[in-house]
Order: C-alpha cells, then structure tokens, then sequence
C-alpha cells in the first residue's frame, strides 16, 4: 500500500491573523507533506442561469498524520482538495484515508 501512494502533496489549515484594526485576515498554511494516492469517486455538474459548477469527490490515502482534520485542504500540483473527511483507524495504523472534494 505505502508504494501506490506517488504524487507529492501539502496539506494545509487555515489561518488568522491580525489586520490592526480589530479585525482579521484569513489565510492558509502549510502544516504537513506528505505522499498520497487519488482515487476518484464520483461526480456532478450543475447548471442554470446562475450557476456553472462541477464537482469531483476523491479518497486520497496518505501515512497517518494525527494533525490533519476536515475542513483543512490537500494541494496536489495543481488540484486544491478539501478535507470533508477522516478516516482514521487509530495509532496503530499506517494509513488513513480522506474524504475530499476537489476545488474548482
């Protein structure tokens, strides 16, 4: 298993900081690289006067990183996947897998 995962990715979470006037600025930094396998899953397009979007959903499958949670994003060359996500066996596994959509 660990030899089928062969494309580089980053995994990152986003960040705030402060903009100086009480507010906030968002962001996203990288927490983690890893080694990754993308298996598609599935997909759909949605059309109408005010909408235009296609959607794939992946599992992607990487060494266990006890730091990486839904909602944080995989970038994989191009290809931006959100996390919607984890599943995770526990300490004991090698592996875990994520349940991602793709971003347009």
């Amino acid at each position: 298993m660990i030899g089928a995962l062969n494309q580089r990715a980053a995994i990152v979470a986003k960040t705030f900081a402060g903009d100086g006037g009480g507010g906030f600025d968002d962001g996203w930094a990288s927490i983690a690289a890893a080694w990754v396998r993308i298996e598609p899953q599935s997909g759909s397009d949605a059309f109408g006067p005010d909408r235009d979007e296609s959607k794939m959903r992946c599992r992607l499958t990487l060494r266990r990183n006890p730091d990486i949670a839904a909602g944080q994003r995989v970038i994989v060359g191009t290809r931006t996947f959100e996390i919607r996500s984890v599943l995770d066996e526990g300490p004991q596994a090698q592996i875990m897998t994520l349940l991602c959509e793709q971003i347009p």
